[in-house]
């Protein structure tokens, strides 16, 4: 996803946060497969307003990413000391990438290291429907050409990358909350095959991924 924001910002697309998943919404995840699945969620979109360097909303994010880090179990990456290195770097675009995707780094480790892949699964399949929707939603608005050219592939990168989620979610299927994720991406799987076999899409493809991917998001953010 981050790359996915990186690409929507160089292109020139116009900030929109409307796009993006209320942080408002985040006190009412409170389950194992909301917390998580939004972890990666919020993970999506703070690459976003971080990419566009919006200082407010780079601090608002943060703020909903460690309450649902320590509902997950993996406070430890989002501590005092990665919201210190965030605000320090507000405006900081590059850096704020490299402190958001080493946090979440970390927090994959700490959850490796205690048998917990499968909510590292539940983050990185929300990270994926998130960066997909925002991809599609911003960047259908611009005919493919040659400034945008690397932000529609980015999409059919991010298109690409389904099918190692699912591959994720599978080994992991035994755990309810995976195989919940499972049947949940499961209608999206038509889609992102034509999606592998179309290196040229154009808005209108986009705009068709959008409307299978906007349920899917739905059930995840509530």
């Amino acid at each position: 996803p981050i790359v996915l924001s990186k690409e929507i910002s160089k292109a020139g697309f116009s900030y929109n946060k409307g796009a993006l998943n209320s942080t408002g919404k985040a006190s009412g995840y409170s389950t194992k497969y909301q917390a998580a699945a939004n972890l990666g969620i919020y993970g999506a979109d703070f690459g976003y307003v971080a990419g566009y360097g919006q200082s407010q909303d780079v601090l608002e994010y943060v703020a909903q990413i460690a309450k649902l880090a320590k509902t997950v179990g993996v406070e430890s990456a989002f501590s005092d000391e990665f919201g210190k290195q965030v605000t320090d770097n507000v405006g900081h675009e590059d850096t704020l990438m490299d402190v958001i995707d080493g946090a979440y780094a970390k927090a994959e480790r700490n959850l490796r290291s205690n048998d917990r892949v499968s909510t590292t699964a539940l983050i990185i399949a929300g990270g994926w429907v998130e960066g997909l929707y925002i991809a599609c939603d911003i960047i259908s608005t611009k005919p493919r050409e040659p400034k945008t050219t690397n932000a529609y592939k980015a999409v059919y990168d991010q298109a690409y990358a389904f099918g190692y989620v699912m591959d994720l979610l599978t080994q992991y299927k035994k755990d309810a909350d995976c195989a919940k994720m499972l049947e949940d991406l499961k209608p999206l799987s038509e889609m992102m095959e034509r999606c592998k076999n179309n290196t040229k899409m154009g808005s209108g493809d986009l705009t068709k991924i959008k409307e299978a991917v906007v349920p899917v998001r739905a059930k995840i953010t509530g």
